[in-house]
């Protein structure tokens, strides 16, 4: 017979991420700030550079227990809870990292992301599918029988080209960085 629940991500690879992002928005900020006077536009872009990836690097990473109503899990502090019925898709890069596609309106959705670290060698790193997986299958067939589940072969290659929200917000991101540094290296000219 099967547990009733799993855990979701590791609540101490959680915690070291937020301490990783915490600490490189402090000093991209501190980096910002100590270069306003005299302004040197390098580390000004690099220090909003890291305040970006301090905040969003690992804003999706969750940890929690899923059971057969669902997922009980924690982004940040709060505690929340996903249903199956609300979960599109689950798909895994490797045996340790673990991601919910959540419906959402239109061909907006979200995801987050579960790592934990309980593989024990590389061959089982990436030959293995990840616990969560096995456990959906056996534990919640119904659920599991609504969810898509993508291996990595399955969702790895078509990351972009079936997904044109990511592909679209990818782009923005690089069009709004080139305007930024085209305004700063403008600003920089005219001194």
């Amino acid at each position: 017979m099967s547990e009733a629940k799993i855990t979701v991500g590791s609540f101490l690879n959680w915690l070291l991420l937020r301490c990783v992002s915490l600490g490189m928005l402090i000093a991209g900020s501190l980096l910002v700030v100590a270069n306003l006077r005299p302004f040197r536009l390098e580390f000004c872009c690099m220090g909003m550079l890291l305040s970006l990836i301090g905040v969003m690097g690992s804003h999706d990473l969750i940890y929690g227990v899923a059971d057969e109503e669902g997922i009980h899990y924690r982004q940040y502090f709060a505690s929340r809870f996903l249903k199956w019925e609300e979960v599109a898709v689950v798909s895994w890069a490797h045996a340790d990292l673990v991601y919910f596609h959540v419906k959402g309106r239109g061909r907006s959705y979200r995801v987050l992301a579960a790592q934990s670290f309980s593989s024990k060698s590389w061959a089982e790193f990436y030959s293995k599918e990840p616990e969560l997986v096995r456990w959906l299958g056996l534990v919640k067939p119904a659920a599991a029988g609504g969810i898509e589940i993508r291996d990595p072969g399955a969702s790895m290659p078509a990351l972009l080209g079936s997904n044109p929200l990511a592909a679209t917000r990818i782009l923005q991101f690089f069009l709004v960085l080139i305007v930024v540094i085209l305004i700063f290296s403008m600003i920089y000219a005219r001194r």
